[in-house]
């Protein structure tokens, strides 16, 4: 059998490189997957899957179904699901490990830990499913107990992480930290007013820079449609991008975007094959 040398074994995977990048940067322009948990009875034990946030809406083009174990509820799901959730800090292109993230409602009425899971290129919800995680405990001030149930976290894939300030019945404003590190600890956040109060319901998640919020203002507090802001800029000023009408979720629902599986692998064999052309 005959040996290759490394430009050799390279040579092939750069004719394909082309391609590869072709798919991870029109893939910038939307989300490729998008979970929804199936809220029963306050607990989520199931997840399906949408190639799109416009499939997820009109509830078409699901393109399979999981079940989540291990997470302590009923059927092994997650209790109290309407004042949990998960959300990722991956974008389509990136090269570097991504995580999910579920925050833990406790006995106590507060939330006070979060459990980060690695997001495999192959499946990118797999340890989240069987709840394979490590648990951080927020740092929180004295005798609060916890942050405040209807206080909504979520990333922007950029970096940055979030938390809602919910006062009065409504969100009214956002704590943003630059790192996870940070939002555990609750050091270094800058706190901005919305310009306008958001729903006491709405739920909110991030992808590629881009924020969404659900609109949960259908029957019996039901999400019934999606606005979409380009930035978290525009978040603060009520900008919307667009609005997307939805079938009518449940407000208790979790929506998880996710890079399309493989797609994390796909750019880093990009970036090393890129890398070792360089040097010929």
């Amino acid at each position: 059998m005959k040996t290759l040398s490394l430009r050799e074994a390279v040579r092939p995977l750069l004719f394909v490189l082309p391609a590869v990048a072709a798919v991870v940067t029109t893939a910038d322009a939307g989300i490729t997957g998008m979970w929804r948990t199936n809220n029963d009875n306050g607990i989520a034990s199931t997840l399906t899957n949408y190639t799109s946030l416009a499939g997820l809406a009109a509830n078409s083009a699901g393109g399979g179904t999981g079940t989540l174990s291990n997470h302590g509820a009923g059927n092994g799901g997650i209790a109290n699901a309407r004042y949990t959730y998960v959300f990722g800090d991956f974008t389509q292109a990136q090269t570097t490990q991504g995580y999910l993230y579920r925050t833990v409602y406790g006995s106590n009425g507060r939330i006070s830990q979060i459990i980060r899971y690695e997001a495999l290129a192959s499946d990118p919800l797999a340890n989240f499913r069987i709840n394979n995680g490590e648990t951080f405990n927020f740092t929180i001030p004295t005798g609060s107990g916890g942050w405040d149930r209807e206080d909504d976290f979520f990333a922007d894939g950029l970096g940055n992480f979030y938390r809602n300030r919910s006062a009065n019945g409504a969100s009214n404003g956002v704590t943003k930290y630059t790192s996870f590190t940070n939002l555990v600890s609750d050091i270094g956040g800058v706190t901005s007013n919305y310009s306008a109060n958001y729903g006491f319901n709405d739920r909110f998640f991030g992808f590629e820079g881009k924020i969404y919020r659900t609109n949960t203002g259908g029957p019996n507090g039901s999400v019934s449609g999606f606005a979409v802001y380009n930035s978290f800029a525009d978040l603060l000023s009520g900008n919307i991008a667009q609005t997307i009408s939805s079938a009518n979720w449940s407000a208790g629902d979790m929506f998880i975007p996710v890079p399309a599986p493989g797609a994390i692998a796909l750019a880093g064999l990009a970036g090393l094959a890129g890398r070792r052309n360089r040097r010929r």
